[in-house]
This record gives C-alpha cells, structure tokens and sequence, in this order.
C-alpha cells in the first residue's frame, strides 16, 4: 500500500448564529483508490481512530464467510446500526433464531429504540426496551451465528481473546493494509471489542467493498450488495446511511459513533474509491456536511435531493432562519 504522503490542513464545519461562529467541527480525512493506494486526504489520513459501528462490515464478514448462503436482509442486519423498528426487529430474531439462540444470549445490552415512534409506543404500553431493541443486536445475532457455524463456542464471543474477535482484528488489519498491532483494541458500546486504526486503513477496508478481490472477494461483494439492496434495514428511516445510499449509485456506506463514516463508493471518475473520515470532536451533526463534500470533491454529482441532506442555513422550531454552517472541506491529492 502507498502511504499518505502527509498530513494538511484539517477541514472545518463552522455553524454560525446571527453572524458570530457557535461551533467549529474539525475534519480529518482519507480517500483510497481500488488498488488500495492513498490517493487523496483532508488533515492527517494517519489519524488513529476509532470507527465504532463504521466496523460493522468487516465484523459481519465472519459472518458471510461462514454462512454463504445466507439471505441479504439477514447479511445486512449484521452490518446494521437499526432503529429498533418491526421491521428490524423482525429480521435480527430471524437471524438470531439461525443460531439456536435467544435475546438471552445477546450482550450488546439495552437501549430505547433509536425511532422516535417506536420508543413513544414502547412507553405508553408500559414495556421496556430489550436487547433486540439496541442497535447492535443484528450484529451480535450476526455473530452468534458466525460462532455456531465455525465450530466455535457461543459463551464469550464478545471477549477480545474469543477466536471470533481475534479473527475480525486480524481481517481489520489485512483489509486495512496494516499490521495487526497496528489495530489497537478498546471496548464499544455494545460491549465488543472497538478497534481504533489509522483513517488510511479504514478507508482502504471500504476501497475493498467497493473493489473486493482474493479469497475475501466473494464476501465482500456480497456485504457490499446486502447494504446496496437493504438501505432501511443498516439505519432507519430519516438516518443518513438510509437516505444516502439510494441517492448515489454505486454507495455502500457506514456511520459510525463520534461522527466517523465509511464509504464505498463504486461509480467516480476516479473509479473505485474507499473514504472514512472522522469529525474529531464527535459533532454528529457536522457529518452530513463533510459527507456531500467529499462526494463533491471525489467529482460524484451533487443533486438537490443530496443537497437537502445538509442544509446550508439553520432554522429553530419557529421556522425562522437563525444561522448558516459553512463547510471548508478540501481534498488534497496525491
């Protein structure tokens, strides 16, 4: 792999009221071309970060490599940060089923339903959230089922030492291009290993969504195509990875928690090309911004429907325009 050739000047996400900044969002950025070449940056593409739930598709890929036959919507739960919706719900006890397993047998935890009706719903009928609610689950059924398909046990699959978790650090770092001490191992939310890496390695894991080759390519391509198929199941409705990937061809794309993101962008001028940025105070609200312009500056057509996506004024619960956010994001090529 080419290493970056250096790091630049951070971008920035300014978000203004009545003139004066409120909030500034530093951006670091990496671009990977099909070849797994860092071609272009945006600050320090050597940034070592965590992309949190940005892993999910590389922690699915024990998953398809075990289980090839799978159905796509099962495949893409697994990749999933879901809205706890029926609909998702529905396809993660499916997936969970597969495996011999229950809700009992998740260790993601709980949290209220990411969808805003569902939570309400869940309270006016005096019921608590379950584990199938957390927006890991689809990824730990995932994984439950990985271990029961490869002969390993089921008991500890979230442990960093279990052969599972060992086996997704070792995938992070041949798909990253990077030594596997190189991946450095904390715990997620979810309780699983989060494993931060350098921003030209993950991007270099999406270059290979979008441009899969050796053993792993048949893998690849088909997590690439399950996220491609079921945009409503990785996220939800009104979410950004749901809204994005059916409004530009050839998208796979991941969001991740503190505002990292993934792409895997198959239709550019350039080709194939693999980008994962990280908004470096975790300012969610930034990552739409930098998001379309780094598709603008990767020369992908920016349409309205994209554009509305990131708004550049700021209205309150009035209607009234209170502010602008100004977004200096600008790629410096290799």
């Amino acid at each position: 792999m080419t290493q970056p050739l250096g790091a630049g000047a951070a971008g920035r996400v300014t978000f203004t009221r009545g003139g004066p900044a409120e909030s500034v969002h530093r951006v670091h950025a990496a671009v990977v071309d099909g070849r797994g070449h860092t071609v272009a940056w945006c600050g320090d593409p050597a940034l070592v970060s965590f992309p949190r739930s940005t892993s999910k598709p590389v922690q699915a890929l024990p998953l398809a490599l075990a289980a090839p036959e799978l159905p796509g919507d099962e495949l893409a739960i697994a990749c999933a940060s879901h809205a706890g919706t029926p609909g998702h719900l529905a396809v993660v006890s499916r997936l969970l089923a597969r495996s011999g397993s229950t809700v009992a047998d998740l260790r993601c935890g709980t949290h209220p339903p990411f969808d805003p009706e569902v939570a309400a719903s869940l309270i006016r009928a005096g019921e608590a959230p379950t584990p199938l609610h957390h927006n890991c689950s689809g990824k730990h059924a995932g994984m439950l089922l990985a271990c029961v398909q490869s002969g390993w046990p089921r008991e500890g699959y979230t442990d960093p030492a279990h052969p599972l978790q060992v086996r997704i650090r070792e995938l992070h770092a041949e798909l990253g291009g990077v030594e596997v001490e190189e991946v450095h191992v904390g715990t997620d939310g979810c309780s699983v290993p989060a494993l931060a890496l350098p921003l030209h390695a993950a991007a270099r894991i999406f270059a290979r969504l979008t441009a899969p080759e050796g053993d792993l390519a048949p893998a690849l391509e088909r997590v690439f195509q399950a996220m491609r198929t079921h945009p409503f199941l990785i996220a939800g409705a009104g979410r950004l990875d749901t809204t994005l990937m059916p409004l530009v061809p050839g998208l796979a794309a991941k969001m991740g928690a503190e505002a990292f993101y993934g792409l895997a962008l198959r239709e550019t001028p350039r080709g194939p090309l693999g980008v994962a940025f990280k908004v470096m105070d975790g300012g969610e609200r930034a990552r739409p911004h930098v998001a379309l312009a780094v598709l603008r500056e990767l020369g992908v057509p920016v349409t309205e429907e994209l554009r509305a996506l990131a708004p550049a004024t700021l209205h309150n619960w009035a209607g009234r325009e209170v502010g602008t956010v100004e977004v200096e994001v600008s790629l410096e090529w290799a």
